[in-house]
C-alpha cells in the first residue's frame, strides 16, 4: 500500500512520511509534490497516470 490510500480514507504512513521528507530536507530551490487529484496518492512523475486509480489527471504544489 505504498502511497495508497486505505479503504477507510486513511493515507499510508508512507505517503506521509515522503511528503514529509521532501518537505523537510529541501535545498534551496523549490519543492514539488504531485498528487492525483482524484485518490491523493503522491506520484513521482507529473506525466503517468496514477498506480492507485488510474487517473491522468495530476497536480504539482511547489513549495518555496
Amino acid at each position: 500500500m505504498n502511497g495508497e490510500r486505505q479503504s477507510d480514507g486513511a493515507v499510508s504512513v508512507s505517503t506521509v512520511r515522503a511528503t514529509l521528507e521532501s518537505v523537510l530536507s529541501r535545498d534551496a530551490g523549490a519543492t514539488v509534490i504531485e498528487e492525483c487529484r482524484r485518490c491523493g496518492t503522491t506520484v513521482e512523475f507529473a506525466r503517468v497516470p496514477c498506480p492507485a486509480c488510474g487517473c491522468d489527471d495530476i497536480v504539482e504544489y511547489r513549495i518555496e
